[in-house]
């Protein structure tokens, strides 16, 4: 009899998902990344912090963007390229911008070396300084095992 009812137990967790098959190798991992930006398309921004290896300095370029401004701020919809050791990542950029600083979201779009595969998303808060943005980014990663 009570071997009736492991069997009824494990089916049951089986089914409501407690025990689950492993998930393919993909490890999720907390980011984040500080990258001071500057308004100047002659420098180089730089990411100033951040807790993924491999990428714990390098720069971020811009890439394609659609930018309207409005009567308080405006919108950018648009790419970043993160260049670190071993590799490198593209995000896809969606943020509301005013002088009092951004809000936005990001998603991983694109990946190489080190980073191929990586998946992830998360959210965009800048803050404004003299001729740039400090942009603050958290989310999650989601890397290959």
């Amino acid at each position: 009899m009570r071997r009736k009812a492991w069997i009824v137990v494990a089916v049951t967790a089986i089914a409501i998902g407690v025990v689950a098959p492993p998930a393919s190798g993909l490890v999720p991992f907390d980011v984040e990344i500080t990258v001071a930006t500057t308004f100047d398309p002659n420098d180089v921004d730089v990411i100033s912090s951040s807790n993924i290896a491999n990428c714990t300095d390098g720069s971020v370029e811009d890439g394609p963007a659609n930018v309207t401004f409005t009567p308080i701020g405006g919108v950018f919809a648009g790419f970043k390229i993160f260049t670190c050791s071993g590799g490198g990542f593209v995000l896809r950029l969606n943020a509301r911008f005013s002088p009092d600083g951004s809000v936005g979201t990001w998603a991983v779009v694109d990946s190489t070396g080190v980073f191929e595969g990586l998946r992830g998303n998360g959210t965009l808060v800048g803050e404004p300084f003299d001729g740039g943005v400090t942009d603050h980014y958290e989310g999650t990663f989601i890397f290959k095992n």
